[in-house]
């Protein structure tokens, strides 16, 4: 028997939703709050990790998609499962997971080109899709917007006007903004709450607070203008997905500022969830259990192997590879002595023979052969007279002369001896024929 799981991770809650049979009808979901202090993606892996092992043991067994938001949220995602040791998921792109559930559950009617305004706690991301190809045609976020803004904006009107005491600790603060968080979304329903807290007791109404949320939530609109403006076409329907769609002003706003019909998903916060649960329960059971990403495109998963691939040292197995390094090698050795060799040579003095003599001239004789005969004359009425070539004695070591006598002394009775100085020998006249 087999099952799926949906995930999606967003910053203040991570989505599950289980449907158990591959039907959305009447699924299980369960949503885990993010602390402020830990990391929405670890929570996932362990989320994720509790609900498969308590189906293991009852023989179930699952695929499970988990829709990511950008690259840097796929690359956490999937660092974090490795760490729970889990490996049959795949990561999903969050905008197909949504178009998905859309598509699923006949929102989108005859639309062709539907706008997304997905408004969540960290942000606000606005895209234009093409529903036939999937293609997201423009796409703009910001963090200018979302429900961790309208959270704050509570908690500063009711500490300044002194309903709430301010928090002194870091624990007083989380606890703070969970009771404020809760009365927001009471209001989706109510038109006032009254919320208690350690901080005190936490009293509004919706009025008070559309007041406080109305200009960002206006700015967002002009954010959706621009990105109608930048897209090469213009959207025909709007589709309030995230948390934020709850809040009843972010779609009366949106009316009021876009011409263009609004539509509102029942749980607008499970979206991406059930689109991921659909994306892998499509492919049936003999799915390959290894992370891989659903879908080809600009959308789809980095190949994160890969990356990490390219940034290790490139070590080559190939022992053709070593031989050609190693051929290359003894070539450049053997260049090298080849040019000393070459101007050793050339430094060597040549005799007209063109044989080589040694460069000293104190060193052993050497004999030289004689020159080649020259070439044959041409052909001519007389012959021509025959040279008979002389060998050329060969050379004689000449003998050392014999020192030159100590030049001789004057001896003086009575005087020391004198050295007479050597004789002086006048440089030879030169002769003139007469």
């Amino acid at each position: 028997m087999s099952s799926v799981l949906g995930v999606s991770v967003g910053a203040s809650a991570v989505h599950l939703v289980h449907p158990g049979t591959g039907d959305l009808q009447g699924p299980r979901t369960m949503s885990q709050p993010v602390d402020k202090s830990g990391r929405p993606e670890e929570l996932a892996a362990e989320s994720i990790g509790v609900v498969l092992t308590g189906d293991a043991d009852s023989g179930q067994v699952h695929r499970t998609g988990v829709a990511y938001r950008d690259d840097v949220q796929a690359g956490a995602v999937h660092a974090a499962m490795a760490r729970q040791s889990l490996s049959n998921y795949q990561l999903v792109p969050e905008i197909r997971a949504t178009m998905r559930a859309l598509e699923h559950a006949g929102l989108l009617g005859t639309a062709s080109t539907p706008l997304i305004y997905d408004l969540g706690s960290s942000g606000l991301t606005v895209s234009v899709v093409d529903r036939a190809s999937g293609d997201v045609l423009e796409t703009l976020r910001t963090d200018v917007v979302g429900g961790d803004l309208f959270d704050r904006m509570v908690r500063d009107k009711q500490v300044s006007g002194g309903r709430l005491r301010a928090p002194t600790t870091e624990a007083q603060a989380r606890a703070l903004d969970a009771q404020c968080r809760g009365a927001k979304e009471q209001l989706s329903s109510r038109g006032a709450v009254c919320v208690p807290g350690d901080s005190g007791l936490l009293l509004l109404s919706r009025d008070v607070f559309e007041s406080l949320v109305t200009v960002p939530v206006e700015s967002s609109a002009r954010l959706v203008r621009e990105v109608i403006a930048r897209a090469p076409r213009l959207p025909d329907v709007v589709v309030l997905v995230g948390g934020g769609a709850h809040v009843p002003v972010v779609r009366s706003v949106i009316e009021s500022w876009i011409a263009l019909p609004v539509v509102v998903p029942e749980s607008p916060e499970l979206v991406a969830a059930q689109g991921a649960a659909l994306l892998v329960g499509a492919q049936g059971p003999t799915q390959s259990p290894a992370a891989e990403p659903v879908g080809n495109g600009p959308d789809s998963e980095p190949d994160w192997s890969a990356l990490l691939a390219e940034s290790e040292p490139e070590r080559s197995s190939d022992p053709r590879k070593r031989n050609t390094v190693a051929v290359i090698g003894s070539l450049a050795v053997l260049g090298v002595l080849g040019i000393g060799v070459a101007v050793g040579m050339s430094m060597i003095p040549k005799t007209t023979t063109g044989e080589a003599v040694p460069a000293d001239p104190t060193g052993p004789p050497v004999t030289t052969t004689t020159a080649p005969p020259p070439p044959p004359p041409p052909p001519s009425a007389e012959p021509a007279p025959v040279r008979t070539q002389q060998p050329q004695p060969a050379q004689i070591e000449e003998p050392t002369a014999p020192p030159p006598p100590p030049p001789p002394e004057l001896t003086i009775p009575g005087l020391p001896p004198i050295t007479l100085p050597p004789p002086i020998q006048l440089p030879e006249i030169p002769r003139f024929p007469r």
